[in-house]
């Protein structure tokens, strides 16, 4: 019985799938025989029912499960780097009898756990692994990045110089479903030569609001330097340093909002709806920083946000000083 534990950047999830699924013959799977869950919102024995019954009319049922890492991972009280939760105690899930379930599953049954990031202790992450092909996603940084970035370029029959792959990669990062959409618009752009910074910063919408991301990642990170330099481009643009703490302070409020809503249960697809966010990359990007900290940290942050806000409306320090000194604080506070 093929069994397979995709988890990782969620676009580099969705190319894995795609090529598990072909690989498989189970591209083109009847609906009928094609069962998507979500984890939070499934029983365990409803997921086994289905993984144990036989295809009808077709060589395969595909059961596809959402978030079964994500579960432990809650429950369990550890994400990151060990931080409490406030599901610290919670009871383990009935998702490990699923798993031990998996050896005796008919061999018609292609099952595909599908999950984001998670923790390399995840117990149910280990106990898979005994039984399933794991699938690891990590999202490139640094080198990898710009080498994912030409690469793609290539594939759409393009080609990019190298500051534009930095240009487009300090305003982005490695969210790559935003790259994948701005690279192929590039691509069409400048049909019959290279992709040029110019380029990049004329044709992406993102800059702005991507370097606000960027610093937010930085800051969450503990990376001081790097927010300073990406807030240092805003300021350059024209914006105040007030602008820019707004800014902060909205992300940190949005964080907050994604990190209870997610340890709530809530999907994906209803998330940016609650969020109040009509962007899909805000969605993802605010989903990614809130996996790394708890809403003790966000509420931490957030009251020193508040504190500068005041100071600089006070008259107590100057914008630009402010500012930097708030990045330091909280960069140092990772």
């Amino acid at each position: 019985m093929p069994a397979h534990v995709v988890y990782g950047d969620s676009f580099l999830v969705a190319v894995a799938i795609r090529r598990i699924l072909q690989d498989a013959g189970a591209s083109d799977v009847m609906e009928s025989n094609h069962h998507r869950m979500v984890a939070a919102q499934t029983q365990p024995a409803e997921a086994l029912a289905a993984c144990n019954s036989l295809p009808f009319l077709d060589a395969l049922r595909l059961v596809e499960i959402e978030g079964v890492l994500a579960t432990e991972e809650s429950a369990g009280g550890q994400r990151g780097r060990g931080r409490a939760t406030r599901r610290q105690t919670a009871p383990r899930t009935g998702w490990m009898q699923v798993v031990e379930a998996i050896p005796q599953m008919p061999d018609t049954t292609l099952l595909m756990l599908v999950d984001g990031d998670v923790t390399d202790g995840n117990p149910l992450l280990r106990a898979l692994a005994e039984h399933c092909q794991v699938h690891k996603q990590a999202a490139p940084t640094g080198q990898g990045l710009n080498q994912w970035v030409k690469r793609s370029v290539e594939d759409k029959g393009g080609s990019i110089t190298p500051p534009a792959i930095q240009a487009i990669t300090e305003m982005i990062g490695n969210d790559l479903w935003t790259l994948d959409r701005e690279l192929e618009k590039l691509s069409l752009y400048a049909t019959g030569r290279e992709i040029t910074e110019p380029d990049v910063r004329a044709l992406v919408p993102y800059a702005q609001e991507a370097n606000i991301f960027a610093a937010v990642d930085a800051i969450m990170d503990g990376r001081p330097g790097d927010a300073l330099r990406l807030l240092a481009q805003l300021m350059q643009e024209g914006r105040e340093p007030l602008y820019i703490i707004a800014m902060i302070e909205r992300q940190l409020r949005l964080i907050a909002l994604a990190r209870d809503l997610t340890e709530r249960g809530v999907v994906q697809p209803e998330l940016g709806r609650r969020m109040g966010a009509n962007s899909d990359f805000v969605v993802r990007k605010t989903l990614g920083q809130a996996r790394r900290v708890s809403l003790p940290e966000i509420s931490l942050k957030y009251q020193r946000v508040l504190e500068s806000d005041l100071a600089i409306k006070q008259g107590r320090l100057d914008p630009e000083v402010s500012l930097e000194l708030l990045v330091a604080d909280l960069a140092g506070a990772a």
